[in-house]
């Protein structure tokens, strides 16, 4: 072998790069990056596109059940607010509740096919929510429209009501008396001929309805008033305010009577209230203006030392409100509570004589005799004694 040769290896020369070579080399991969970022934004921004146009149910990340619960709840709750606020009490810490409603007329006399309008005002003036409703208490002698127009029918009387749609708690009456074109007047007991051959009054009852009208008296003793020995508390005669006798015994026992006798027929009637001491009908009256307003508070609700259940002689039964109507028991009690000694004491149609709405709830023990013959006679102890109940 030749050792003269010194098998070194001769080196490639490096090529030398430029820095204008490598200045475009990092433009180009910089260059590089920028579009991969624009691809990337472009990518999203397309998605977000497609979930944007496409139907929520056809979501799959969940959109179905916010839906679910944004729409379709939300509907039902607005549903269920508008109901409860037609038949429960409004809020009175809301300044558009109706807390009082005043009539420019509360009584009205028309002949057959006349018409007459009263002017409603409701307070707050501010409120926006005036609506009303109207009703007849019998549209035999008198309609009335959705906006207050009163026709009378036939000759009779009865009662126009108009309710506030926002608070129906909150109302006002008018008195209607209706005459025929001739000019015939209702009967006496403000019925019209065919209510009276209806519900017939015998002519004993109306001569001792008579003979009570005249002959009785209000007497007073120790600050009590009374009229043929029954003591009376309306919105006349009142009670002093250390008046405290408690539940009557006799009309107690009556009445565990009366409940009894309904429980065989299979009907459940409980004393619910009794006797309310002078302080106690202070606290629930006041509560109740507060709330609503005298002129309200006084057509429900009595003030204190005129209040029936401070006598101990009333009792209030079962649920204490209009629920409490047209029920098997409401319907039992008007026809059997006289045979115990009690009478209803607000009958419907009376409010203008009693000074109290339609109580069906409310009983007063008056004796049994009395009793009979204040509810055979169709009269309000009010009219069978001659006597009033207006606040002076």
């Amino acid at each position: 072998m030749d050792n003269n040769n010194n098998n070194e290896y001769t080196r490639r020369p490096r090529k030398r790069v430029t820095k204008q070579m490598a200045r475009r080399r990092q433009l180009a991969a910089l260059g590089i990056i920028v579009i991969i970022l624009i691809l990337i934004i472009v990518l999203i921004c397309n998605a977000c596109s497609d979930n944007k146009d496409k139907p929520k149910g056809e979501n799959k990340t969940g959109t179905t059940t916010t839906t679910a619960v944004t729409t379709v709840p939300m509907t039902t709750t607005v549903t269920t607010a508008a109901t409860t606020a037609a038949v429960t009490t409004a809020d009175p810490n809301d300044p558009n509740t109706i807390t009082g409603i005043t009539l420019d007329k509360y009584s009205v006399n028309l002949e057959v096919g006349g018409s007459d309008m009263p002017w409603v005002t409701m307070t707050p003036e501010s409120s926006t929510e005036k609506g009303e409703i109207w009703e007849s208490s019998d549209t035999s002698i008198a309609t009335v429209d959705n906006i207050g127009n009163i026709t009378a029918v036939a000759p009779g009387t009865c009662y126009v009501t108009v309710k506030s749609q926002n608070n129906p708690v909150v109302y006002a009456e008018v008195k209607v008396t209706v005459i025929s074109a001739n000019g015939t007047p209702a009967n006496a007991a403000g019925q019209s001929a065919a209510t009276t051959a209806a519900n017939p009054v015998s002519s004993s009852s109306t001569e001792t309805a008579a003979t009570q009208l005249s002959n009785n008296k209000v007497t007073t003793s120790d600050g009590l008033s009374y009229v043929d020995g029954i003591l009376i508390a309306n919105k006349s005669y009142g009670l002093p305010e250390s008046y405290s006798p408690g539940l009557d015994s006799t009309a107690e026992s009556q009445f565990n009577a009366l409940s009894a006798d309904a429980a065989k027929e299979g009907l459940n009637i409980w004393l619910a209230s009794g006797y309310r001491s002078y302080d106690y009908q202070k606290n629930i009256y006041d509560n109740y203006v507060s709330i609503y307003g005298a002129d309200t508070a006084d057509t429900f609700s009595a003030r204190p030392g005129y209040s029936e259940h401070q006598t101990g002689l009333a009792i209030d039964v079962n649920t204490i409100d209009d629920s409490f109507a047209n029920t098997p028991e409401s319907d039992w009690l008007a026809a059997n509570c006289s045979k115990y000694g009690f009478i209803i004491r607000y009958p419907k149609g009376k409010e203008s004589v009693t000074g109290y709405k339609y109580e069906p709830w409310h009983i007063r023990y008056v004796g049994k005799e009395k009793a009979e013959a204040i509810t055979k006679s169709g009269l309000t102890l009010e009219e069978y004694y001659g006597i009033d109940s207006k606040y002076q």
